[in-house]
């Protein structure tokens, strides 16, 4: 009965239910995996942490309460814990292949690469319609079929559904790009967006009100120049696609290091402090509100006491939010002894790249990347904001790197990183790809693999586009590179 009232969105209900079962003494691990969903609904990442962990521990054969393990381990950022059950469920329910999906996901996570891309080629032959596991395969096969793109074509042609052409549209860019032909990529990818386009509508004030409240922020309260306290916390923020990924990679291949992944939690907290009206953890109001406070070390407490509960005794730890950008004051404010590693990137490539990125639908702040010219908008504001941070913000504590800077001199940027984090050097940093920690970012195949510099520039393979390209970014105020 829980479960049938969560399924139908009634919170209330379920956590009477459960209550009920608890006060029963029931012990079981169906039960702590609905607590847990609860509590992700209810943006608890703590809650949902502790009950997902606690159902880890009761464990079960069954293979649909094994598979809703799996997902509520992943979302709680428990990406090694959740293979188990997820391999559980896919073993015990072969043709169940959303089952299937979930566990192919979770080894790419752990770095399982070769047994990922063998599930998701099985899974694609059990069921040719499932649009997310034709996507997670052409964009993990190191050589995708060129036998894939008819049949692809037929189910994108099939269907009218705005998120299915996304991500069958999205496949066949992916595999159009590996052969070569970035145009045709490109034409995919124009096709595959339209209609989520115009369901989703991307509100580009309501973007440039958030560079504008972030750059506000800087100096409406003084930001401690000189660490103080616990210095363990480490942010690196930055543009999705624009590096962070490689920076924690290289960061957590030291040994006093890991990372605690892309935590909502420090946006969470904050909003419920400054208590402003609405539901979304980032927007204008959230930035102002926490501006004008003039202690933020409450917020600062509480999301130790959650990231901390992950990282266990390492000497520091990641949190590789990228839209943790916007809160960069309001962290330096917060958590006096924090560092902040900004990542920037070409603007051209940075445009592509998030471009052609699908990413999670679900979540609103991604709405810009359904179209080219609201993805350059957004971009054009990061960089505003960016700007401002890095000739502002105390050296100390605060320190931008460039994506191309650590592709062409690797060590010499590692040693800068280090440094600036009080780190020893150690020569496993420059050997990042055999981090065994896992990945849970669109980057998670790309590092895994030594550094590479093919990605710089390669907005100028799209021969027939490159003026589309330069024309969105000169019309927000970004000056085109020279060919």
């Amino acid at each position: 009965m829980a479960a049938i009232a969560l399924e139908h969105g009634n919170q209330p209900a379920t956590l009477k239910l459960c209550d009920v079962l608890d006060k029963a003494g029931v012990a079981d691990c169906w039960l702590d995996v609905l607590k847990a969903r609860v509590a992700l609904l209810r943006q608890d990442q703590e809650a949902a942490r502790r009950h997902a962990m606690s159902a880890a521990g009761l464990g079960t054969d069954d293979p649909d309460i094994a598979n809703q393990l799996g997902v509520v381990l992943s979302r709680t950022g428990h990406h090694e814990a959740a293979v188990a059950p997820l391999r559980i469920a896919s073993d015990k329910a072969p043709d169940n292949a959303d089952h299937r999906y979930n566990f192919a996901v979770a080894l790419q996570f752990a770095g399982e690469l070769s047994e990922a891309e063998q599930q998701f080629r099985e899974l694609v032959g059990q069921d040719p319609s499932h649009a997310r596991g034709w996507l997670a395969l052409a964009q993990l096969a190191k050589r995708p079929d060129a036998d894939w793109l008819a049949p692809l074509e037929r189910q994108f042609e099939a269907t009218s559904d705005a998120e299915t052409r996304l991500l069958f549209g999205h496949a066949l860019a992916r595999i159009e790009e590996t052969r070569g032909n970035w145009d045709a990529s490109f034409d995919w990818l124009e096709k595959a967006k339209q209609a989520k386009r115009a369901q989703v509508g991307h509100d580009r004030a309501f973007a440039a009100k958030l560079a504008d409240a972030a750059i506000a922020s800087i100096e409406t309260q003084p930001i401690p120049a000189v660490r103080a306290g616990d210095e363990r916390p480490i942010f690196i923020v930055g543009m999705p696609r624009s590096g962070t990924t490689l920076v924690e990679r290289i960061l957590t291949s030291h040994s006093q290091v890991t990372s605690v992944g892309e935590l909502s939690d420090f946006a969470i907290v904050l909003k419920k402090f400054v208590d402003t009206p609405g539901p979304m953890v980032l927007d204008a109001g959230v930035l102002q509100a926490a501006a004008e406070c003039s202690d933020l070390t409450p917020v600062g407490d509480t999301y130790r006491a959650r990231a901390e509960a992950l990282a266990g005794e390492a000497g520091h730890y990641i949190d590789k939010m990228p839209f943790n950008s916007f809160f960069v004051p309001a962290i330096l404010r917060a958590l006096p002894g924090a560092r902040v590693i900004c990542l920037r990137r070409s603007p051209h490539d940075l445009l592509m790249a998030n471009y052609r990125q699908l990413f999670a639908t679900g979540f609103s702040y991604y709405s810009y990347s359904y179209d080219l010219e609201d993805t350059a908008h957004f971009i054009a504001g990061f960089e505003r904001m960016a700007s401002a941070y890095e000739a502002i913000l105390p050296p100390d504590r605060f320190i931008a790197i460039r994506y191309e800077d650590v592709v062409a001199d690797q060590r010499g940027k590692t040693e800068q990183l280090l440094e600036f984090c009080g780190l020893d050097w150690e020569e496993a940093c420059m050997d990042f790809e055999r981090n065994n920690q896992p990945v849970a970012t669109a980057s998670s195949v790309q590092v895994r693999s030594p550094i590479y510099s093919s990605s710089i520039g390669q907005w100028l393979h799209y021969g027939r586009f490159r003026e589309r390209i330069e024309n969105s970014l000169k019309k927000y105020g970004i000056i085109p590179q020279a060919k």
